[in-house]
């Protein structure tokens, strides 16, 4: 992962009439220019401007690189994403005023993958607009690391949630042993404290209202206002202001008003209310802070854990609100502080009731023994439902397991070819799937007596999902494959059928042809970014590398048919990625090369030996390690008794 910012330059546009047409021209580059930024983030508050970013970017390597660029903040209701390729400019939009489902990747964050083949250049472009703080953490990851980060951050994301539902049904439990509404408070300000991280980090919008665009715009601030007020009642009633500070305590029911009040101005006014409502915030937490410092120093036991508690809380609103004024960077710290914040703060908080709740134990004994019997009574059946859930879990298993054999049949029977082949060509496979079925296919067709149309492809994935991708496309495959027409035809006409029908998919394919002529003793293919095939001709090892990107990128995408001789003991095999993209424990990969030099070796070999012989080889190399892909691999030559015309 890198940070961008310092390599991006930008253009604000402070009447947001620009459009990319205009952007991109020659006569317009000298307005963009580098700014001061923090290493991670652009950071520009609130501001009515729209703002433009370009970056170039170029792979200088000589392979193809799978990359996203990441926006990892949220809170941004516009930002359209523009790619210049030869003359073409490409626009994806996004912002959370596009519905979730519509986001080319699903992520709580803007994330727009992009793929470079070697020594590709580009001009990217993006546009921000929005009426929150605009802040841009600018990253560019590896897609493949950026899907596990994506992993790895909905693990944080459950230890947090995993906290918030431990102290919210534990307090909730007390309150219903002890009658005291203190829990149901502190409850109610978890509640709404999980939901305000959640809108603040994008899972809000993800997985709770992801069509509801305006209500995305509003939740943040009308939460944090709700947060403010229940934290004041909480405050009231925990350290007794009513009572002890009388005067103080009318102030802090004048901020419960206001706060009230601003949030109805909020709906009806965002633009013009929204900063002195992000002010209102600031103002009224200083005041929670001031009383709480005001009751320890008259020595209230319970204030210190309230001070202790809020004040984690406190430090992580103010960086918050100072970052959306830009007072602060926009980095990792201040982005995600709100939330480390709060967890720390609903602990705290949770101390602070424990504490109290422990000056009380004398007086409620009574009430502590029903506590330990009712959850001595809760954890027994919660073991007997468990054991019954384990039960039930077992036997869907089960079915599962049985449905998947089906599944697996269904595929091998699919993979099946017409005799004829077997007439002309010696033909041996080896397809092992990751699981029971997979998402590798093959498909070998006579298109006439003396032509055989030979496919290889490869979904992204593997397991369920991607063999319901390949039978999908199978079936659509079947459609056109008995036409007469070129490789490359064929690949461009599969290309602009598979984004017509399964787009929505979300999935890409790697694919091969490769047309068998036995009238010309040749075979012409087409490679749609798939692994090089290996066609041995007189024993000369040649590599039938891609002519054209992979299926499911864009429609209208053309590709080059490629001619080569093959003749009476000459050896072709083509094989998916999986035979090659293999690890053992020792993080080594089985790699291209070894592959390669296992082809020419067992050229002496019988066909069918010859693939075992590469199979075998792979298993001794994996010993205790498991396959990571499926993996497909297909052996053609021409018999002897064939007669070429």
């Amino acid at each position: 992962m890198s940070f961008l910012p310092k390599y991006t330059q930008v253009y604000e546009d402070k009447e947001g009439r620009r459009g990319i047409d205009e952007v991109v021209s020659e006569s317009f580059q000298k307005n963009f220019q580098f700014v001061d930024s923090s290493p991670e983030a652009f950071n520009f508050s609130y501001s009515k401007s729209a703002f433009w970013l370009q970056l170039y970017f170029e792979n200088t390597t000589n392979h193809t690189k799978e990359l996203v660029f990441v926006f990892a903040y949220p809170r941004l209701s516009h930002l359209d994403f523009f790619s210049i390729n030869q003359g073409n400019i490409e626009r994806i939009q996004s912002g959370y005023t596009i519905p979730f489902s519509e986001r080319t990747y699903k992520s709580r964050f803007f994330v727009f993958p992009l793929g470079l083949e070697p020594n590709e250049s580009k001009m990217f472009y993006f546009r921000v607009e929005s009426p929150n703080a605009i802040n841009l953490p600018f990253q560019i990851w590896d897609k493949k690391a950026y899907d596990q980060h994506e992993i790895d951050d909905h693990v944080i994301q459950s230890i947090y949630y995993g906290i918030v539902i431990a102290m919210l049904l534990f307090n909730l439990f007390l309150y219903f042993i002890l009658k005291d509404s203190n829990y149901l408070l502190y409850v109610s300000i978890v509640v709404v404290t999980a939901f305000a991280v959640a809108a603040n980090n994008g899972i809000a919008f993800q997985y709770f209202w992801p069509n509801s665009p305006i209500f995305e715009q509003y939740a943040l601030n009308l939460l944090l206002s709700l947060i403010l007020v229940l934290f004041l009642i909480f405050m009231r009633r925990l350290l007794s202001t009513e009572i002890l500070y009388p005067k103080l305590d009318r102030v802090s029911i004048i901020l419960i008003l206001v706060q009230i009040f601003l949030s109805f101005l909020f709906l009806f006014s965002f633009d013009s209310i929204v900063k002195v409502y992000v002010f209102s915030h600031t103002i009224t937490a200083c005041w929670i802070l001031l009383i709480g410092i005001i009751a320890a120093f008259m020595r209230q036991r319970t204030a210190y854990f309230f001070v202790l508690a809020y004040s984690v809380l406190f430090i992580a609103l103010i960086v918050s609100t100072l970052r959306a004024l830009g007072v602060l960077p926009t980095n990792s710290v201040t982005l995600d502080g709100p939330q480390f914040g709060s967890a720390l703060e609903m602990i705290l908080l949770a101390f602070a009731l424990a504490d109290r709740y422990n000056n009380l134990r004398k007086e409620k004994e009574a009430a502590e023994s029903l506590v330990k019997q009712n959850l001595e009574k809760s954890n027994l059946e919660l073991e007997i439902k468990v054991k019954e859930r384990t039960s039930a879990l077992n036997q869907s298993l089960l079915a599962i397991r049985r449905d998947l054999e089906v599944a697996k049949k269904i595929q091998e029977s699919a993979l099946s070819f017409d005799p004829i082949v077997y007439q002309r060509l010696n033909v041996v496979s080896e397809y092992l799937p990751f699981s029971e079925i997979g998402g590798d296919f093959f498909d070998i067709y006579s298109v006439n007596p003396s032509k055989f149309r030979i496919l290889v492809a490869d979904a992204t994935g593997h397991g369920v999902q991607a063999a319901m991708i390949t039978m999908a496309t199978k079936s659509l495959y079947d459609n056109f494959k008995n036409f007469d027409l070129p490789p490359s035809e064929i690949l461009a006409i599969f290309n602009d059928e598979y984004m017509r029908n399964y787009i929505s998919l979300n999935s890409l394919l790697t694919a091969i042809i490769i047309d068998i002529d036995l009238s010309k003793s040749t075979i012409e293919y087409a490679s749609a970014g798939h692994p090089p095939a290996v066609l041995f001709h007189k024993s000369e090892m040649i590599l039938l590398p891609k002519t054209g990107r992979m299926l499911g990128i864009i429609k209208g995408s053309s590709y080059k048919t490629n001619v080569h001789p093959f003749q009476q003991g000459d050896r072709l095999f083509a094989f998916t990625d999986g035979i090659f993209e293999e690890y053992n424990l020792n993080e080594e990969e089985f790699g291209e090369t070894k592959l390669y030099n296992l082809l020419q070796q067992t050229l002496v070999d019988p066909l069918d030996k010859s693939l075992k012989k590469i199979i075998n080889s792979l298993d001794r190399f994996l010993v205790g390690s498991s396959r990571q892909d499926d993996i497909t691999i297909l052996g053609i030559e021409l018999k002897d008794t064939d007669s070429f015309l």
